[in-house]
């Protein structure tokens, strides 16, 4: 049976509703971390900018951030640099995890009136833009790592699951093809498991 609109709207809001309030009830300042992170995942991304500007991807990006950082507050009671660079480290990640996403299926974005940045500004722009991305990533994630006092060992495996990154998306931007490009989606998705079992 199909889900109409009005369904899956009233679904979402007793959702969020539901989970606004137990995250407010666990702790304010967690709570409002949350919140932000809806604000800017279903108002600012989903309603605003995503039919909008392909640069609509920082703004979910920042949607994405916020979970690692209001868990890391509610562990704390507070906002630090740690929390913020996993939450930058999770922002820089998702231009790489998308942006490959969206060449891989352009027509369905096209199909779909969604604009990407392959549609804009082409693909060579949007593999350099997954590079500096991906550099970015690596660097916020390697900035928590040391934030939050990771061994050598751990610090060392981190470098190597980065390192991986690094090459397969500076290769997709000398090389580009659609197996190294998908290749990349695949494997921006294991690093940032990686690297978040790591930390």
């Amino acid at each position: 049976e199909q889900v109409s609109s009005r369904e899956a709207l009233l679904l979402g809001l007793i959702l969020v509703i539901i989970g606004l309030g137990w995250a407010l009830a666990i702790d304010f300042l967690y709570g409002a971390i949350i919140f932000a992170g809806v604000f800017f995942d279903v108002i600012i991304y989903t309603m605003w900018l995503k039919r909008r500007t392909p640069w609509s991807v920082i703004f979910g990006g920042i949607s994405g951030g916020m979970p690692i950082l209001a868990g890391r507050a509610l562990a704390l009671g507070y906002i630090d640099w740690v929390g913020i660079a996993l939450s930058l480290a999770v922002l820089f990640w998702i231009p790489t995890h998308i942006l490959t996403f969206s060449m891989r299926f352009f027509s369905d974005y096209e199909n779909a009136d969604i604009p990407t940045f392959p549609a804009v500004y082409g693909f060579q722009s949007t593999r350099v833009a997954i590079a500096i991305s991906s550099v970015l990533a690596a660097l916020a994630m390697a900035a928590a790592a040391y934030g939050i006092g990771l061994t050598w060992g751990y610090l060392r495996l981190l470098a190597l699951l980065s390192l991986g990154l690094l090459i397969v998306a500076i290769a997709s931007t000398l090389r580009p093809s659609d197996k190294l490009n998908f290749g990349l989606f695949k494997y921006a998705s294991l690093y940032m498991l990686g690297a978040m079992l790591i930390i």
